[in-house]
């Protein structure tokens, strides 16, 4: 294909327009139902509000507490005077790897996670709601109360062994996050009345947030995001529309150049006919006539049948059968007939 190239780059930038559009309608959605969802203070208001709602749930709802345990809080690995509700622990292997070009590129690699949490609610004051399943949340604010990286001392073999297997461990980095108790949160999902407790949890109609920016804020960073990513899908779309036009412009030409082909080789041949007809002998007795057309002579050998009963322009629409013999005709060949 002439546009080979043309296609591929239509096919990566045409991808990369589907995940643009894909997370547009993601943030566009998220950000509408962040502005529809009411806001809610946590007081002695909010069970009755809520056991009022229907199946005593309120879909989508906006409310801010602070972080308060559900009995003793943890306690950080790393640093002890540090307690929360929620411990993510992880440890990276950082490491340079040759890549397909033979150029080395940094690498960052998860080898452990560990997650530690505990059940907690907002509260205000003495009333408060409980907050499930926090690890899901699309926006999760916890804060890193350590961070210790340590270098990887490399021998002679190590360095040997690792140009040939294209990998050099550079370190490993230990992480440790902590939603502390007592941080001031705003949560976002699905309030539901169960019992006499409140409980947040992840909603249909939107993700879960646990963060410590404000409705408003949470609604600009997504418009913002929605914004960028209008202008990646108008970028994407406009490099789309030069490459279609560049791939029609192409065919738009080849097709052009078969047509002048074609009319060139319909021009050669019939002036080979009219030369060749008149070349040929006037006088020819029934038995050298074409048995198909009856004008021209016999010009073609069948094979494998052997029979001479065609000229050379019947010859080239008929492939199947000998006229004949009616046997299977493999290949032709010119004959010359004394």
């Amino acid at each position: 294909m002439d546009f080979v190239h043309e296609s591929v780059a239509l096919g990566v930038d045409l991808l990369i327009l589907g995940l643009c559009v894909r997370e547009y309608v993601n943030y566009k959605t998220t950000a509408k139902v962040l502005r529809e969802a009411p806001q809610y203070n946590i007081d002695g208001d909010l069970k009755n509000i809520v056991s009022r709602q229907q199946d005593k749930k309120i879909p989508y709802a906006v409310i801010r507490g602070t972080v308060t345990p559900i009995g003793v809080p943890l306690r950080s690995s790393f640093v002890p005077s540090v307690s929360g509700v929620l411990q993510i622990v992880k440890l990276h292997e950082h490491r340079v790897m040759r890549a397909f070009a033979g150029f080395w590129a940094e690498q960052r690699k998860m080898l452990h996670e560990s997650i530690n949490e505990m059940p907690f609610e907002l509260t205000n004051q003495q009333h408060g709601v409980e907050i499930i399943d926090a690890m899901s949340a699309a926006v999760l604010d916890v804060d890193v109360v350590y961070d210790n990286y340590e270098s990887t001392s490399l021998s002679f073999f190590d360095h040997i062994f690792g140009f040939f297997t294209g990998v050099r461990q550079k370190g490993l980095q230990t992480t440790e996050q902590v939603l502390r108790d007592g941080s001031f949160l705003t949560a976002i999902g699905e309030l539901e009345m169960d019992g006499q407790t409140l409980r947040m949890q992840p909603s249909k109609q939107g993700p879960l947030f646990l963060t410590t920016a404000t409705k408003s804020t949470l609604i600009k960073r997504f418009e913002d995001a929605k914004s960028s990513m209008l202008f990646k899908i108008v970028l994407c779309s406009s490099i789309s529309m030069v490459l279609v036009g560049l791939i029609v412009r192409k065919m738009y030409r080849k097709k052009k150049q078969e047509r002048e082909e074609a009319k060139i080789r319909k021009r050669l041949e019939l002036e080979r006919r009219e030369r060749r007809a008149r070349n040929r002998p006037h006088t020819l007795t029934q038995d050298q006539l074409c048995v198909v057309c009856s004008t021209n002579p016999k010009e073609i050998i069948l094979l494998p049948c052997g029979h001479v009963c065609l000229c050379e322009d019947c010859a080239q629409k008929i492939d199947i059968s000998c006229p004949v013999c009616r046997s299977k005709i493999d290949s032709k060949a010119a004959a010359f007939i004394a």
